[in-house]
């Protein structure tokens, strides 16, 4: 027997997606409070650019800490979870960086930051692509790995660029990335219906 696996923008609910998802279905709510807190903080970041350095610098800080946090609750989408406590961790470190010196320069915030989305777009790539044929959505995660990836390319390439555009990029992935949790954690309810009710 041929097993197919799932397209890249599809989700699969063969036997083994259902054993591979099972211990995480009962989390689903967390998953779509973390989806949806995550997108809030992208769309405060892309409304409030007028505000002052220091304000923008926070929320990138908050969102970099919530984003950390999010990737690692949700490390069991993965077959091998150590990448996303990998990238979690990388978050959380240039969160907290980011808050205990506000005053750091836009030059060191657009490197440090640069640095952590190369990073977290290769391990969010090659993760991605390595359980292809057990995520659900896979390409959507790929996709937002080789944002990730250009983004932190840019950032490194143009260290002058301010906080304000590195803002709307970082506003844009993270509600980019908050909606696709939450798609997650529903197809995650969905899934834990499925299952019980069979």
């Amino acid at each position: 027997m041929t097993v197919v696996p799932p397209r890249a923008f599809s989700v699969s609910f063969d036997q083994e997606s259902v054993r591979a998802l099972h211990k995480i279905t009962g989390r689903w709510w967390v998953v779509a409070l973390l989806g949806f807190a995550v997108a809030v903080l992208g769309v405060l970041l892309l409304a409030d650019l007028a505000a002052a350095v220091g304000t923008l610098a926070v929320l990138v800080a908050i969102a970099l800490i919530v984003d950390g946090v999010a990737e690692i609750v949700t490390a069991d989408r993965y077959h091998a979870m150590w990448p996303s406590y990998v990238l979690g961790a990388l978050w959380l470190v240039l969160g907290v960086v980011a808050l205990v010196w506000p005053d750091i320069t836009l030059l060191a915030v657009a490197v440090w930051v640069g640095i952590g989305f190369v990073a977290g777009g290769v391990v969010q790539i090659g993760a991605s692509v390595s359980w292809r044929g057990r995520l659900p959505m896979w390409g959507l995660w790929v996709a937002l790995g080789v944002l990730t990836f250009v983004v932190g390319l840019v950032a490194l390439a143009l260290p002058g660029l301010t906080i304000l555009t590195l803002a709307i990029w970082l506003g844009l992935a993270l509600l980019v990335r908050g909606v696709g949790m939450v798609w997650f954690a529903f197809c995650l309810r969905r899934l834990r219906a499925k299952t019980t009710a069979g």
